[in-house]
């Protein structure tokens, strides 16, 4: 019989949705063991762009600064612009990822107090998995997940040691499958996806080319090559993206609706590949080394459920599946994580019931179907500026002859022109999609609903433009706030989180913390208190917090350790406590 190792908690995967979920666990006073058949962690930046929503996930365990300080910020990253090469002749560029004037202000600043940051994979995962392992939680690479069956209430996970080619059992009351996405969790859990037929197939390409100080004038984070007089052997559509400034790059290859490889029986050392990659960065002498060839499927797969049971849940790429448009990949994997590690904690802990982790599907499925339509969507969107460009001319005369109709004063060149602004404006859609990346309603059980009517209309789209309201399921507006004698500001988030609920009153409403200091010592539930006002705890400095708190001064907002307002009360009410005793039951799943 093979030797079983008993752990409360399994993690499958050290990418950004493992190793992120093992932090917040750490967060939360849990301990657990993480596995990986790879033999560290990642090896190619597939994943890059962070967004605000992330890094605030990443401030709640103090890794804020290390991720800007290994990624990069501002304008290096700030801009996506398709040319003909990257040294070559510019045809357009767009404001990207909060940048643009028109947004930055009204929307990226006044909803997060962080900001974007192109993060590679290989840079963020190693900030999870030392955070992890220094607070309790190890990780043991080079392990593979066989397979596991459920018994006696446990969940018994065979896995393999790569290094001796032992094989053994490891007994969890929890699996959490973050194994990517070709997770053997979820094929053996029978996890059942919608799919839609595959995109193409595509391609990454990882190199090393010192372009030195030749890139003043040209800073982006990404820069489609267009060159419509090739014969397009390697893909439709190649985009050169920034690693590290300015020598490391990803040059990745599109070949939509085939499922041919172009690149199969292709080396690094290929001539034709260091041509091909001569042509598009526009300097014959670029001397030129390949690291890697990763190819892969352009997928629109999404799972029907992201958990089985009260044991087993599934996270990232293992239930959700797409191309990169957006950059919400690893995003989405830090923000289910969150969404999960203090569900499980409470429900460990005892404060809460185990149907509280029901919460966890109903609110993050939606999330991620979302992220598959609208990234595949915008993978479409893009053919528009391809076809503008002549990409899709059917031969390299005929391409030639379409950019050359750019610039010329003809009908045709006018409706040429038209063309590409039209489908640069709708690129829009993606690289200003500040609402995506902060718009996630949740309506769950873990939300209290029932003194709020219908939700009111939105007039913006909730995928470009933010929300932002203390309705119960939306995020906790951020505000900066002070002490009477300033001192470093704080944001209304940083006082949220840490793996506690809290509440936010204000003049008038020390009954509330009274109330919630009751609640807590009944329940058992961590419950920070703060009133924001004129001669409070903390001074509403900026004047935003009035704005956006949607209360009144003696109300209460209540607010869920991932910063997500679970209730709200517009005013203060005779019986705060009995009332917020029933409110936090209901959350807990305690009723």
């Amino acid at each position: 019989m093979s030797t079983v190792v008993e752990i409360g908690i399994l993690i499958v995967g050290a990418g950004p949705a493992g190793g992120s979920l093992a932090s917040f666990l750490a967060q939360n006073g849990l301990t657990a063991l993480i596995i990986s058949n790879a033999p560290g962690t990642s090896d190619t930046p597939r994943a890059h762009l962070v967004n605000p929503s992330t890094i605030e996930c990443m401030r709640d365990i103090g890794l804020e600064d290390a991720a800007y300080k290994v990624g990069v910020v501002g304008e290096r990253m700030e801009y996506m612009r398709w040319c003909y090469s990257l040294l070559g002749e510019e045809y357009a560029r767009a404001y990207a990822w909060g940048s643009a004037p028109t947004t930055t202000l009204p929307n990226t600043l006044d909803s997060s107090p962080c900001k974007f940051v192109d993060l590679p994979q290989t840079m963020m995962e190693p900030l999870f998995i030392k955070y992890a392992t220094e607070n309790g939680i190890p990780c043991r690479f080079s392990t593979k997940f066989v397979s596991l069956e459920r018994k006696d209430g446990f969940i018994y996970s065979t896995v393999e040691d790569l290094i001796t080619n032992g094989v053994y059992q490891i007994k969890s009351r929890y699996i959490f499958g973050c194994d990517g996405g070709r997770s053997t969790v979820a094929r053996s859990l029978d996890f059942k996806f919608e799919a839609a037929p595959s995109g193409g197939v595509a391609c990454n390409i990882l190199l090393e080319a010192d372009m030195g100080d030749r890139m003043q004038g040209r800073f982006a984070n990404l820069h489609w090559a267009m060159q419509p007089d090739s014969n397009h052997k390697f893909g439709m559509a190649p985009v050169i993206r920034m690693i590290k400034p300015w020598f490391q790059w990803m040059v990745v290859c599109f070949t939509p609706d085939t499922a041919q490889d172009p690149f199969k029986g292709l080396t690094r050392d290929s001539p034709e590949l260091i041509q091909y990659i001569k042509d598009l960065f526009g300097d014959q002498s670029l001397e030129v080394k390949i690291l890697r060839l990763d190819p892969w499927v352009i997928r629109e797969t999404v799972a029907e459920k992201f958990s089985d049971g009260h044991d087993a849940f599934m996270l990232g790429d293992s239930v959700h599946r797409h191309p990169p448009v957006f950059g919400l990949g690893s995003n989405t994997c830090v923000q289910e994580a969150y969404n999960l590690a203090w569900k499980i904690a409470y429900v460990e802990k005892g404060i809460a019931g185990r149907s509280l982790l029901d919460s966890y599907n109903q609110e993050r499925r939606e999330v991620g179907a979302l992220l598959v339509k609208e990234s595949n969507d915008g993978m479409r969107r893009h053919a528009a500026i391809w076809a503008a460009l002549g990409m899709f001319a059917g031969s390299p005369e005929a391409g030639a002859q379409a950019l050359k109709e750019l610039g010329e004063a003809t009908e045709a060149g006018a409706s040429r022109r038209a063309q590409l602004h039209a489908g640069i404006e709708g690129q829009r859609r993606e690289i200003e999609s500040l609402g995506i990346t902060r718009n996630q309603i949740y309506v769950s059980n873990a939300v209290y609903l029932d003194d709020e009517g219908p939700a009111p209309k939105f007039d913006g789209d909730l995928v470009v433009d933010i929300l932002i309201t203390s309705r119960p399921g939306n995020r906790l507006p951020h505000a900066w706030l002070s002490k009477a004698v300033p001192g470093k500001r704080l944001s209304t988030i940083d006082l949220a989180g840490h793996g506690a609920f809290t509440v936010f009153t204000g003049h008038g409403g020390d009954a509330w913390k009274e109330a919630a200091a009751n609640v807590a010592k009944v329940l058992g539930v961590p419950i920070n208190c703060y009133s924001i006002g004129w001669g409070l705890d903390y001074h509403d400095v900026y004047r935003d917090w009035v704005k956006k708190r949607e209360i009144q001064e003696d109300g209460m907002l209540l607010v869920r350790p991932d910063r997500f307002v679970a209730w709200r009360s517009t005013k203060l009410i005779p019986d705060a406590e009995e009332k917020l005793l029933h409110v936090f039951k209901h959350i807990l799943s305690r009723e």
